[in-house]
């Protein structure tokens, strides 16, 4: 069942990613505006949780486990702040594929930590996603001749991995529901605390202000999708194993990169001009990925 959910996710990051570039090239003043917003629109959609409560099964975890909701949310948040970073650096579709780093770093994690043990046409499978991922990055650098994305992105990872963890850990121990609402909660003070302790962030942001009030309600739309796809990707970890569910979302560069190119040819502003550079091998790339999927399936 965990399968279902992890092949429902990838889309929802690829649309993500593309929406996110267009807001750090054309809204954000900052990139890291983008987890700031993030964090308020997310604020704007947990205050339904109220509401939704009388209707799912739950219980109120201990203290601990609330903790380290909390914790995996502000991982989830921050691994953003850097994602938006490398956004800033070079086109979605590369910097989806940094993100592969992920499912490379997540089985050595879970094996070491929780001796979480894959058969090895898994390993292979992931292997095979992670070189591909490879050749996106020697393409990257072919272009911008800058290893900045990279480096931010391997932080990215690294948080992520832990947060899927730490998830994996709190879902053992409470109700889904609790979880994934204390995890969004999380994911929203994260940005909200910055925001109202620095004089700095705070000034940066109000003076972002004017540029960022036509965008509210695409803010908000965004994160219901990614709400959508954490929820998917936190099932997926719920249901089955973290690294393989990891390892699906190794597909996002596949969507992103053939998403912004349909975009492109309709001339659509969320389209990227770097998309047409080394079509063809992007293209072989994303079908060696999907290989791997069907491999891990």
């Amino acid at each position: 069942m965990w399968l279902y959910y992890a092949l429902l996710g990838p889309p929802f990051w690829a649309i993500l990613n593309i929406l996110d570039s267009h807001c750090v090239g054309n809204v954000f003043d900052r990139p890291w505006i983008g987890a700031i917003t993030g964090s308020l629109a997310t604020g704007v959609i947990i205050l339904v949780f109220p509401f939704i409560l009388p209707y799912v099964d739950w219980e109120l975890p201990n203290l601990k486990i609330i903790v380290l909701a909390l914790l995996a949310g502000a991982l989830i948040q921050l691994s953003q702040a850097f994602y938006f970073q490398a956004l800033e650096r070079t086109e979605a579709g590369i910097v989806a594929a940094y993100e592969n780093f992920t499912p490379t770093l997540l089985p050595l994690a879970s094996y070491f930590l929780m001796g979480d043990v894959l058969e090895p046409w898994h390993y292979i499978a992931i292997g095979v996603l992670v070189i591909a991922s490879i050749c996106f990055a020697l393409i990257d650098l072919s272009r911008h001749g800058s290893w900045n994305s990279i480096f931010l992105m391997l932080i990215t990872s690294t948080l992520q991995v832990s947060a899927i963890l730490i998830e994996k850990y709190v879902f053992e121990h409470s109700t889904f529901a609790i979880s994934f609402m204390l995890i969004m909660v999380g994911v929203a003070l994260s940005g909200i605390v910055p925001l109202l302790l620095s004089p700095n962030i705070r000034t940066i942001f109000v003076k972002n202000i004017p540029k960022l009030k036509p965008f509210v309600f695409l803010f908000i739309g965004l994160e219901l999708a990614n709400l959508v796809a954490l929820y998917l990707s936190q099932k997926a970890v719920d249901l089955g194993s973290p690294a393989l569910s990891a390892a699906m979302e190794t597909t996002v560069p596949g969507y992103t990169f053939l998403l912004t190119f349909v975009l492109l040819y309709f001339k659509n502003q969320y389209g990227n001009e770097e998309v047409r550079f080394r079509l063809r091998t992007k293209l072989v790339l994303v079908g060696i990925m999907a290989l791997g999927v069907m491999q891990i399936a």
